[in-house]
């Protein structure tokens, strides 16, 4: 288990975090300038915090109060920086067994089995320069485990690959840590990546923990405006709770009304609480005109298509709603997402005027009155 308490300030920048990881990977999820990076260097020793306490499996690594600051090495902690950090003029085996102690039969044995393990037995004697990116980042890998660390640090480790070689190493990531058990902590600022190798996510924002949580729910529960912009939600609506019945929650979003249905989970917002309404842009539907309507309890709205984005793997589109608008104030009401070959189906280049549908279960609320102050700290 680590236990991590740190705060540190700068002129303009406030640090502080107060996390719990046990046997599972965390992946900190958020911005360049979060604080992800730094909070890794300062679980392994490369950076001290003005104040808070770092603990793994009990044994205090940093204590500001007690004056307690072991250095890296006496941390048992495995990390990879961003860049490998690879000595340039030792061999792949040298590399991995840098760290080593005990004697040369068994610092053999012990490099040559992580050798083994991501897959680099036959490069053992080449230098860094003869490899590849990802076989780099391999060599990096099994230096940081070769040590046996309590828990292991990777700081953006998969961010200069290309696409196939990181999903090798994502796969290869993911395996180590069900096979290890041990707290591992990845940096990243790509969501597709935090979504798939993530048991929990912590979103970080300007230094502050935003939101811990298992990936499904960051994604579909944003706790707060920050972390539902970071997690890709195109529709964050103002508005205004105007009651409850059989249906869902009854919301005021500029000059009509939208049903919701929140999670369970989630407290419910009083009548006349002002709320963001958050509507990811996949989960709005367009209706056919040949197919059954949507049942009643959905949120239709009639409008015409005025814009697109062609992302490649997917377009989206800029709706302006007819009638009563959900946001008066600019040209379009929502953004929806969907693949291209729905695109083409639909003939969605010339047919403009549709219908859709949003479900109420598909209408996140966030309460506005929490966006005004940055927590001072989120627990799990």
């Amino acid at each position: 288990m680590l236990e991590l308490e740190i705060v540190h300030a700068w002129p303009g920048f406030h640090l502080e975090l107060h996390l719990e990881v046990g046997a599972e990977l965390l992946v900190l999820f958020g911005r360049s300038g979060a604080g992800k990076s730094l909070t890794l260097r300062a679980i392994a020793g490369l950076f001290r915090p003005a104040s808070g306490r770092i603990a793994l499996n009990g044994r205090v690594l940093f204590d500001a109060r007690r004056g307690v600051n072991l250095p890296p090495q006496a941390r048992r902690v495995g990390y990879v920086p961003q860049g490998y950090a690879l000595f340039p003029h030792l061999t792949v085996f040298e590399n991995v067994v840098y760290g080593l102690r005990g004697s040369p039969r068994e610092i053999r044995r012990q490099g040559m089995e992580w050798l083994e393990r991501v897959g680099l037995v036959d490069l053992a004697g080449r230098r860094p320069h003869q490899l590849s990116g990802g076989q780099q980042q391999r060599v990096a890998l099994a230096r940081a485990l070769a040590i046996h660390p309590d828990v292991l640090l990777l700081d953006e480790p998969l961010s200069a690959l290309d696409a196939p070689t990181r999903s090798e190493l994502q796969i290869l990531i993911r395996n180590l840590q069900r096979q290890l058990r041990i707290p591992i902590l990845f940096v990243t600022h790509n969501l597709a990546e935090a979504m798939l190798l993530a048991d929990r996510i912590a979103v970080l924002e300007k230094g502050w923990l935003l939101q811990v949580g298992p990936p499904k729910d960051v994604l579909h529960r944003p706790a707060r405006r920050e972390v539902a912009h970071l997690v890709g939600v195109r529709n964050i609506l103002r508005g205004q709770v105007r009651g409850r019945d059989s249906e869902g929650w009854r919301l005021w979003i500029g000059e009509r009304e939208l049903r919701a249905r929140p999670n369970p989970l989630d407290p419910p917002p009083g009548e006349g609480t002002a709320v963001l309404a958050c509507i990811r842009a996949e989960h709005i539907a367009l209706i056919r005109p040949d197919r059954p309507p949507p049942p009643d309890g959905e949120n239709r709205l009639s409008g015409e298509i005025i814009g697109e984005i062609d992302y490649g793997l997917a377009r989206v589109l800029f709706f302006r709603v007819h009638g009563p608008r959900l946001t008066p104030e600019r040209e379009y009401d929502l953004e929806i997402e969907i693949p291209p070959y729905v695109y083409e189906r639909l003939d969605l280049e010339r047919v403009r005027l549709w219908t859709i549908a949003i479900r109420p279960e598909s209408v996140h609320l966030i309460v506005a009155e929490e966006e005004k102050e940055p927590p001072a700290s989120v627990l799990p």
